[in-house]
């Protein structure tokens, strides 16, 4: 009995000890943060054929979290639904995120990596450029827009003209095509462009009128993150790799520049 009962007791304390170094070992493998892709040329890249993802804000944040012992998982997932996934925490980080007021109620912002310039454009059909000379002549016509994205303050807030949503560049492009809408705003001329061409359509062209739009180029962090305790870490740790001209390095690998114009 007393050789049972003390085998027992030996037991009972091997699985205490090895409880106690279970933890150790996890906290060896990186913790992940869960992040969203999209195709934005020239930026961001989504190979179609076999849906790799290449992009320097990739490689930056990737670099970023390594620094602090993370890894990320990266997802492709339109814009749209990436806003939503970050309000709810079902996703930890998604890059070109720009800051907003209303979004920064559950978003932190991790940057700027850069501060871009850019117009903003209205895509018509060809012949069509005089139809928007002034930013008042965008109340006679339909415009497209891509749902949850940020263009300029006064057209944001501007509830008296005709807006027609589409989820991202493709569908707008589609909508385009069949003439759902006179003209689309467009932030990044490259993507539009680029859906345009794949469908066939090369009758189109760019209104007189633009607005010019400084841009910061931030990721933006859920507020409901189960690891936004490591933001500041991880601000901390792009900011340099601004300073330092590492972010620079990285775009230049992709013959980009980090300040597009």
């Amino acid at each position: 009995m007393f050789f049972k009962r003390h085998l027992i007791l030996l037991l009972l304390a091997s699985l205490t000890v090895y409880g106690a170094l279970v933890p150790t070992f996890a906290t060896a493998e990186p913790k992940v943060l869960y992040a969203h892709f999209r195709h934005r040329p020239p930026e961001m890249i989504v190979d179609e054929r076999n849906m790799t993802m290449s992009s320097p804000l990739k490689d930056i944040i990737e670099e970023a979290a390594e620094k602090i012992g993370y890894r990320i998982h990266w997802t492709i997932s339109p814009f749209a639904r990436s806003i939503h996934d970050l309000q709810v925490g079902k996703v930890d980080i998604v890059p070109r995120t720009i800051k907003t007021s209303e979004r920064e109620t559950f978003i932190r912002f991790l940057g700027p990596v850069s501060t871009q310039t850019r117009d903003i454009l209205f895509l018509v059909k060809a012949g069509k450029e005089s139809s928007i000379q002034v930013y008042e002549d965008l109340y006679k016509l339909s415009v497209g827009v891509k749902r949850q994205t940020v263009y300029f303050e006064r057209f944001n807030d501007d509830t008296a003209i005709n807006k027609m949503e589409s989820i991202d560049d493709e569908n707008m492009a589609k909508m385009f095509i069949k003439g759902r809408f006179d003209t689309m705003i467009i932030l990044d001329r490259a993507s539009i462009e680029y859906q345009l061409n794949s469908l066939g359509f090369h009758d189109f062209s760019y209104a007189q009128y633009r607005q010019i739009n400084k841009i910061d180029n931030y990721f933006g962090m859920s507020r409901k993150s189960a690891h936004f305790a490591a933001f500041e870490s991880l601000n901390s740790v792009l900011i340099e790799m601004v300073r330092s001209g590492r972010v620079k390095a990285i775009y230049d690998f992709y013959g980009l520049s980090a300040e597009l114009e």
